[in-house]
């Protein structure tokens, strides 16, 4: 349940074990896209000026998240975004992309995802899952060995494409907000 004045909603916490893994066990359903990662703001400027598509004025909150050190790893097809989900190395870009409270450990080796979306004329032929071996395949080659995001309970699409990974999942929790206040609570799953 979500108004302005109150939200409440349950997540799992997953953990992914950043591995090598083959490219061709996660290729989308459509043949003729073009994937890009864009590490800022400058980038997706000259990105908007070769390709003609510049995705931060689809999504309002994007040139902000850039701004914050989050990394996006977009996928294109028929002129316009088909997918783009988020990587954060640091909290100041996890925050961005994701409010919500859980630990994510960037000191050691851990970074963060989340932030994804599928435009729903793209749905269901899988780019979130090609999206996530990208964005999986940029930290291994990084250095990190695992990463962590929040997907609602309810987000049924989210957590198959999730499982195609093997996660962990940490914990589940809840989170709660009226007006200003908001509540985060987790419960361990093991």
């Amino acid at each position: 349940m979500t108004s302005w004045l109150f939200k409440q909603d349950s997540f799992y916490l997953y953990e992914h074990t950043i591995r090598e893994r083959d490219e061709a066990d996660f290729m989308p359903e459509i043949s003729d896209f073009n994937f890009r990662i864009v590490r800022n703001n400058d980038e997706a400027e000259d990105l908007a000026k070769t390709m003609g598509i510049d995705f931060r004025g689809q999504l309002w909150y994007s040139r902000e998240r850039l701004d914050k050190g989050a990394i996006a790893f977009c996928i294109f097809t028929e002129g316009e975004l088909a997918h783009i989900g988020w990587v954060a190395l640091n909290d100041m870009a996890k925050k961005s992309l994701d409010p919500h409270p859980y630990n994510v450990d960037f000191a050691h080796g851990q970074a963060c995802t989340g932030g994804t979306f599928t435009p729903p004329k793209y749905r269901g032929k899988g780019l979130m899952t090609y999206g996530y071996f990208k964005r999986f395949e940029f930290l291994r080659e990084k250095g990190f060995a695992t990463s962590r995001n929040v997907v609602s309970t309810h987000n049924v699409a989210s957590q198959k494409a999730h499982a195609k990974f093997d996660p962990r999942i940490l914990a589940r929790a809840r989170y709660l907000r009226l007006l200003w206040w908001e509540s985060w609570k987790e419960r361990p799953t093991a």
